[in-house]
């Protein structure tokens, strides 16, 4: 028994150095900085509708809920008050990523390379990856750029899980390379 509570009382004691919350600061810092690419996942949507289904006029295709439009706005609140430059957002051309780019950031451009990767040939999807790729790699500029785009496309360039409202903060190296400094989730629980 001492054993068990000498461990649970170290673990508790090692918390606050690995505190969430200081990891996500310097990564907001990171971004304050400025030539970032931020690779952001659609904000929570409805489930009833078709998730490959791609409708421009919004009708048949899958939304974002009600939670979906409160995250995205929490998103771009949260940007506005850390004081993070965006110098431009590009979205996927589905409704959901288009909606979630346009209530958290207002101006957003559809770029057809983030298009869903699962309703793509395999051909078209591999070339989406790696302009995706080149695009997150030779991104400069004093503000940031902000992709906002699905799971899969997400999960071809990066091992790390997105939910749905979260964002990778990703650091470009030129030459097709980028180093990923974290992950930050802002969907409401």
């Amino acid at each position: 028994m001492k054993i068990i509570t000498s461990i649970i009382i170290t673990l508790f004691s090692l918390q606050p150095s690995l505190g969430l919350s200081d990891t996500e600061e310097k990564i907001w810092e990171e971004l304050k900085s400025g030539g970032l690419v931020v690779l952001m996942r659609h904000t929570t949507t409805l489930k009833e509708k078709n998730p490959l289904l791609r409708d421009p006029s919004c009708i048949k295709e899958r939304m974002l809920s009600e939670k979906g439009k409160k995250e995205a706005a929490r998103i771009g609140k949260r940007f506005t008050t850390k004081g993070v430059l965006i110098n431009k957002v590009l979205v996927s051309p589905y409704c959901r990523t288009t909606d979630t780019g346009k209530i958290a950031f207002t101006k957003v451009e559809v770029a057809e390379f983030l298009s869903l990767l699962e309703a793509l040939s395999q051909n078209k999807a591999e070339a989406n990856t790696k302009t995706l790729q080149e695009k997150i790699a030779s991104y400069s500029g004093t503000g940031n750029l902000v992709l906002v785009t699905h799971a899969p496309n997400i999960n071809a360039v990066s091992f790390e899980s997105v939910e749905m409202g979260a964002f990778l903060v990703l650091k470009p190296m030129g030459d097709n390379e980028f180093e990923e400094l974290g992950k930050i989730n802002l969907a409401i629980k």
